[in-house]
């Protein structure tokens, strides 16, 4: 497993993984999310930026979960017309 250093919120982190270069993509969106609502909300400690970030990523996480649940449907859905059409077209 590898280590890599990284700053989130201008707190340095140090995270271990084997994909470093994954480790800093994931820490730079955190951070830059976490930029984000600092902006928004300049009054709120670093724990509450850390929540509203977790439930905004959870929220996203649903969103996407679900699309992808709806995008599985409509493959089955037309694996199954085209598995017909065949059926079909070699009968005649």
């Amino acid at each position: 497993m590898n280590s890599v250093e990284v700053e989130i919120y201008g707190r340095k982190y140090k995270l271990k993984g084997e994909d470093t270069q994954k480790l800093r993509l994931i820490a730079d969106k955190l951070n830059t999310q976490l930029v984000e609502l600092g902006e928004q909300y300049e009054l709120l400690e670093f724990s509450k930026l850390l929540l509203l970030c977790s439930l905004q990523l959870q929220e996203r996480l649903l969103d996407l979960s679900k699309t992808n649940q709806d995008l599985k449907d409509e493959l089955e859905r037309m694996n199954q017309m085209i598995s017909a059409f065949i059926r079909d077209t070699n009968e005649k």
